[in-house]
């Protein structure tokens, strides 16, 4: 014998009267999730049909299932008992539309990320996958351009098979390498310009799907088997490029006239110019085929907007040079400073460089943009305030530096970078030797100060980031070959094709591709600190054990004097009492004698 409390039983009265007025709990089940709205009210009356033995698969006339209603309603926490109790996820009704159909339409990612968890791995890849004469029921393309992450991920989380019994893996690279039809390179109909969803993730530089395992191993297998060796190639032509611009631009400054060739030395500088000019008109070439292809999305890279205007540069140096125009070589000054900065690009070919780069951009965008302008507004406040100063004590003319206000800007500016005074303090008047103490004493003792603790933290917490951040690196290279090729590679995505790969131990394949270097130095570096700590912390028992001893030691020593003392006044009493023990006893004697 049990009891119910008031409410539980309002609720099996009211379920009793549904299941009558349906004709059965299945019939009931489907009545609760498609006509009552209250999600909260819906998911108790369908756990107490559940508990009572309600079919959770149950489907009415149209074949349509409770799960495509609560779908429907968005009610995750109803589809979420429905799969518990064994619903079907791929359940279909007459219109061949599974709850999954309705959560992509209504781009509900969290629902859909439920139900292909629920779904087997081969069904998900079926799904995704084309047959080749017609096109896959669902878009991979889509998930991305409606940034359906949860369900991209829980996607991919079925492109890993494990074989039994072996327990080997099988990882699933054809739906990464689809089409927007999902039709793989290897079939007829496949469409060449189409985006692969990998080259989608890598553009979106989404570091949580970079960093997914089938991603990871599919942008391994890419760059060992091409993508490092042209990107090893493009760095080997910048470094040469660099090298001859170098060598022609200090040869032709040391040079009477830039335009005679009359030594040798002067030759060698003509065939290094004329590789300087042939490298920059291809790299003109390079950068115009990729606006052509990606359009607006070509400016999403930063480095595009110096590769550009670098080549350019160099190419624009040429009239110059030929009409003799001395603005030559402030467009070389520029040109150079860009190819130069272009390296960086290239960082990526050794994963030491690649991460240290990565962490040099983070601190470079983290902090000094921050940095800056509270310099800015600081070095606006000073130079207004000296300049104001100055002229109220007629001393602006003193120094060349503080003759204008903007060579005061300068000034601040040159404060800043030289951390120490530029000019005297005893050629000003007070005032203005305040205002110049005032803005020495926030440059260089409070900014700069807080600024090393900014980049300080900030690498600390970058590094332990930079890892991923290399890989989205790796990941755009790999797209970047693919996409825009024009000759050699052009195919890539066709002859290195592979649908699937049986790895033994993925996680193994997978540290033994990293190899973080960073991350194994600051592992080394922290057992340092480990070890320094625990050296102190043995340090420091000693000391208190030796505190202790010392302590016991006093404790002892005291009730020694203690004992001492004491000892010392019975010795006093025992003489005393033999001291007049004895005087009685002579008495005694010369009283006897007496007698």
């Amino acid at each position: 014998m049990y009891f119910v409390g008031k409410k539980e039983a309002e609720i099996e009265v009211r379920i009793d009267r549904i299941v009558k007025k349906a004709g059965s709990k299945d019939k009931a089940l489907l009545y609760v999730v498609s006509k009552i709205d209250d999600e909260n009210e819906v998911q108790i009356l369908v756990n107490t049909l559940l508990n009572r033995g309600a079919n959770p698969s149950a489907s009415n006339a149209n074949l349509t299932t409770a799960l495509h209603f609560a779908v429907g309603k968005n009610f995750r926490g109803v589809c979420n008992k429905l799969l518990e109790h064994g619903a079907y996820p791929n359940a279909r009704d007459r219109n061949k539309e599974m709850p999954y159909t309705v959560a992509y339409k209504k781009e509900n990612d969290t629902i859909a990320s439920m139900l292909i968890s629920y779904m087997s791995n081969s069904e998900v890849r079926r799904l995704y996958s084309s047959d080749g004469s017609c096109p896959s029921e669902f878009s991979f393309h889509n998930l991305m351009n409606k940034n359906m992450q949860k369900t991209i991920l829980a996607v991919l989380d079925c492109l890993i098979e494990e074989q039994l019994p072996s327990g080997n893996m099988t990882v699933y690279y054809h739906i990464l390498e689809s089409d927007e039809e999902g039709r793989t390179p290897i079939q007829d109909r496949f469409n060449k310009e189409s985006k692969t969803p990998l080259q989608m993730i890598a553009k979106s530089g989404n570091k949580t799907l970079v960093y997914h395992d089938i991603v990871r191993l599919l942008i391994r297998r890419k760059w060992k088997e091409y993508a490092r060796k042209r990107f090893i190639v493009n760095t080997v032509l910048h470094l040469i490029t660099l090298l001859a611009l170098t060598f022609s631009s200090v040869v032709a400054v040391s040079a009477p006239d830039p335009l005679v060739y009359d030594t040798s030395l002067q030759v060698c500088r003509a065939i290094f110019e004329v590789w300087t000019c042939v490298m920059s008109l291809v790299t003109v070439c390079s950068e115009v085929n990729q606006i052509r292809k990606h359009k607006k999305e070509y400016f999403h890279d930063p480095f595009n907007y110096i590769d550009l205007p670098s080549s350019l540069l160099i190419l624009s140096a040429i009239p110059l040079r030929a009409l003799k125009l001395n603005e030559q070589w402030p467009v070389l000054s520029v040109a150079f400073l860009f190819w130069v900065l272009r390296i960086f690009k290239y960082a990526a070919v050794l994963r030491q460089t690649g991460a240290y780069a990565q962490i040099l951009w983070r601190v470079l965008r983290h902090d000094f943009i921050q940095f800056t302008f509270v310099f800015l507004v600081m070095l606006l406040a000073f130079s207004g305030a000296f300049m104001l100063s100055l002229k109220g004590e007629h001393s602006m003319e003193i120094h060349s530096e503080t003759s204008s206000f903007w060579k005061i800007l300068f000034l601040g500016v040159r404060i800043l970078i030289e951390a120490e005074r530029i000019i005297e303090y005893s050629e000003l008047k007070p005032m203005s030797c305040i205002i110049m103490v005032m803005f020495l004493f926030t440059c260089c003792v409070v900014l700069l100060n807080i600024l090393i603790a900014q980049l300080s933290d900030t690498y600390q917490n970058v590094q332990q980031d930079a890892q991923r951040g290399l890989e989205v690196n790796r990941a755009w290279i790999v797209a970047r070959v693919e996409l825009n090729s024009l000759y050699l590679g052009k195919n890539h995505r066709t002859t290195h094709y592979k649908e699937s790969e049986d790895i033994k131990d993925v996680r193994e394949v997978l540290e033994r591709w990293e190899t973080p270097p960073l991350n194994e130095m600051n592992k080394h570096i922290q057992d340092i600190y480990d070890s320094l700590d625990s050296h102190k912390m043995n340090l420091l028992t000693v000391r208190n054990r030796l505190a202790r001893q010392e302590s016991t030691l006093g404790k002892i020593q005291e009730q020694l004097e203690l004992l001492i003392q004491l000892q010392k006044g019975r010795s006093k009493q025992r003489d005393t009492s033999l001291s007049s023990l004895s005087k009685n006893q002579w008495e005694t004697i010369k009283a006897r004698n007496s007698r």
